[in-house]
């Protein structure tokens, strides 16, 4: 008897510590599945007295009684025209966005000189408390233009973006005062794009060569050309720090607070100060960092990429195309570790980059 009760003590609370002292998890098992005739869930002692010797540690999420999932607005304009062959295009494109949903941690208690303690919580009986709001919004602007060209064997393609987005949910740590507008940070300002492919005049068929010995059209006849040129300003990023709670709110790291602008003039950035690190500093005691969300513009990206391609005839039903491709052509350094970590010693340096020059070739054989 005295096992069967343990063993039923067991199946009901079993007590975790994680993560240190500061932290617990309790997990409730269904015993209906064991003794015949419970309800489908019971839980006669959900919160043994022992527990009440533990620092709380439970947390809670909670929804809007009547949840929404927003209304998005797009429209866009567009003028086209055709000019000595090129075909042109002028657009603008936009949307507004309103009822958003997004989830903030609301139990926080408000900044103050006085150290933070339980009791100072809005909800002191809970460590955290998520609640879910359906009032976010967002809106984008952006116009567009668009140039394309056919001429014989050659034709481009040529797009250029210039766009803003933003929205008023990305800054969420202070729940006080937490609606203000901040750049998309997955959002580039330029964009631009000009892909082209050149039929290369040469060989059977063409306007040069087409009667050309067989071994002369094998090496020069037949080839295609493409190049995809890709350039884009830099995203945005924001700084922060770690490990501190000058708020006395319990948070863990942060923004810190922004006395300038941060961003450095195009000629000045270079690897070991991409932004002016001095435009950020602590924040005062008591308080939220003010540096805002999506600040700082990173390292863009100026890339081109090189294709040659020509097809081989065996026999009659049969082909061998062969493909060589050249990805950052030009090796161009292609940065995107910016180091964000206000006090860190690397704060405002490039830590690292990407999409070195690669090359690849390929057989492709059709029957």
């Amino acid at each position: 008897m005295v096992v069967g009760a343990a063993l039923a003590l067991v199946l009901l609370v079993t007590i975790a510590v994680i993560a240190g002292p500061y932290r617990i998890a309790d997990t409730y098992i269904n015993l209906d599945q064991l003794r015949a005739g419970r309800a489908p869930f019971a839980f006669p002692n959900p919160f043994p007295t022992g527990l009440g010797l533990v620092t709380t540690s439970q947390s809670i999420t909670g929804f809007p009684v009547d949840t929404q999932n927003g209304v998005i607005h797009q429209f866009n304009v567009s003028l086209e025209k055709e000019y000595r062959k090129i075909g042109l295009r002028a657009s603008y494109i936009g949307s507004r966005s309103n009822g958003l949903n997004y989830s903030m941690n609301i139990d926080k208690p408000a900044p103050s000189l006085t150290p933070f303690a339980q009791s100072r919580r809005p909800y002191p009986q809970f460590v955290g408390t998520t609640y879910w709001f359906n009032d976010g919004r967002s809106k984008y602007d952006s116009v567009q233009f668009e140039a394309t060209r056919r001429y014989g064997w050659f034709q481009f393609v040529g797009h250029y973006t210039l766009s803003n987005a933003m929205s008023d949910y990305l800054n969420l740590e202070n729940p006080y005062n937490h609606s203000l507008w901040n750049r998309d940070q997955f959002n580039a300002r330029n964009r631009a794009v000009l892909t082209t492919i050149w039929d290369l005049p040469f060989g059977k068929g063409r306007r040069w060569m087409a009667h050309a010995p067989k071994p002369v059209e094998v090496v020069l006849g037949g080839w295609l050309v493409q190049t995809v040129h890709y350039f884009q300003g830099g995203q945005y990023f924001t700084p922060s720090y770690a490990g501190s709670d000058p708020s006395n709110t319990n948070s863990v790291g942060g923004l810190p607070d922004r006395i300038a602008d941060g961003n450095l003039p195009r000629s000045d950035r270079t690897v070991k100060r991409w932004f002016d690190p001095t435009a950020f500093q602590r924040q005062l005691p008591n308080t939220f960092g003010n540096a805002g969300v999506g600040t700082i513009t990173d390292p863009g990206i100026a890339n081109i990429d090189f294709a040659l391609q020509k097809r081989f005839r065996v026999a009659e039903h049969k082909q061998i195309e062969f493909r060589a491709e050249a990805f950052n052509l030009f090796n161009t350094p292609l940065f995107q570790g910016v180091s964000r970590t206000f006090g860190s010693a690397t704060f405002g340096k490039v830590t690292s980059s990407q999409y070195e020059r690669e090359l690849q070739m390929g057989l492709k054989i059709y029957f």
